[in-house]
């Protein structure tokens, strides 16, 4: 699905590829809190050059990302980091604000694994030497 501008996703989104096609999009996650959504999956693509894209929870004080994504930087082929998420960082959001934190080709997939917990993997493409992490509370 192309997303074009903002956007609240719900159940039955599950299983979808969300394609940023706006640079400053933002979408937000199914409240998981409720624990009736456990499964729940889906893929976010940046397919533009990113100002203020943003994938967050809808419950950014209780709901948290867990995992990591893979850091592949142009400006240096043989750079790579990953940037971690877990429980006690309460991050709420992967944000791309520019290419410093996602360019065009970063992806991620976000499943709900319980009541205000959602697992995140993925690559980031970055480039523009000041490479920093996509994750926020916010």
């Amino acid at each position: 699905e192309s997303v074009t501008a903002d956007d609240t996703l719900t159940a039955a989104d599950s299983g979808k590829t969300f394609i940023f096609a706006d640079a400053a999009a933002v979408l937000t996650l199914p409240d998981s809190g409720g624990g009736d959504i456990i499964g729940w999956t889906a893929k976010f693509v940046s397919n533009s050059t990113a100002t203020g894209q943003e994938v967050k929870n809808a419950d950014t004080g209780n709901e948290v990302i867990v995992g990591a994504l893979i850091n592949s930087d142009t400006d240096d082929d043989n750079s790579t980091k990953a940037w971690n998420a877990e429980v006690a960082d309460g991050f709420s959001s992967v944000e791309f604000t520019g290419v410093a934190e996602g360019a065009i080709g970063s992806y991620f997939n976000l499943t709900c694994i319980a009541a205000d917990r959602w697992i995140i993997d993925g690559v980031v493409i970055q480039e523009g030497g000041s490479e920093a992490t996509p994750f926020a509370a916010s």
